[in-house]
């Protein structure tokens, strides 16, 4: 399998609109944020990064200040008007985050790992991001991935304690880990 192109993956979610996409994922993308809860429920007070946020569902419900990053600025227009007042979006790379590294208590990257064409890269920068014994939760399709890679991955690049709810009824693995 040839890895994604990023211009084409912006480019389809950019056509596929904002809208579009709440409609056709919304149920799906909610059961995945109920599973990841399970793993990690966000403290108050934590600082979030919801990496690939699309169009801002799951940072509606973050109750804790929290950061959104897209590549795709149609997603992002429509994730603004769900948007706290302690929530902020930019439009980046989740393989070369645009932020400081250790800032973030917690890191939910859902369905983008099969998005990015160096899956170890967008992993080491989730990791990177984190603060010591900060929480990363990432999910990834099953159609792409198994659930073994995705724990592999996160190992490798040097995160530790990973979990896992395996797909939690849903289309995607749902794995956790520490960064230690």
């Amino acid at each position: 399998m040839n890895p994604p192109n990023k211009r084409e993956v912006k480019k389809n979610y950019d056509e596929l609109g904002g809208g579009l996409y709440d409609l056709r994922y919304r149920e799906e993308q909610d059961r995945k944020y109920d599973a990841a809860f399970l793993l990690t429920l966000p403290r108050g007070g934590d600082l979030l990064l919801d990496d690939g946020c699309g169009t801002g569902m799951l940072l509606s419900r973050f109750d804790a200040p929290a950061v959104g990053l897209d590549l795709t600025p149609n997603l992002l227009r429509m994730a603004r008007e769900k948007l706290r007042a302690d929530h902020h979006l930019i439009l980046g790379d989740a393989e070369r985050l645009p932020l400081r590294g250790g800032v973030f208590d917690g890191v939910y990257c859902i369905t983008l790992v099969q998005n990015t064409p160096d899956k170890r890269m967008a992993a080491s920068e989730m990791k990177r991001v984190t603060r010591i014994h900060g929480r990363v939760l990432v999910t990834a399709l099953k159609a792409v991935f198994s659930q073994g890679f995705l724990e592999d991955l996160l190992d490798e690049v040097g995160l530790g304690k990973v979990s896992s709810i395996g797909d939690a009824g849903t289309n995607d693995w749902i794995v956790s880990a520490e960064n230690e």
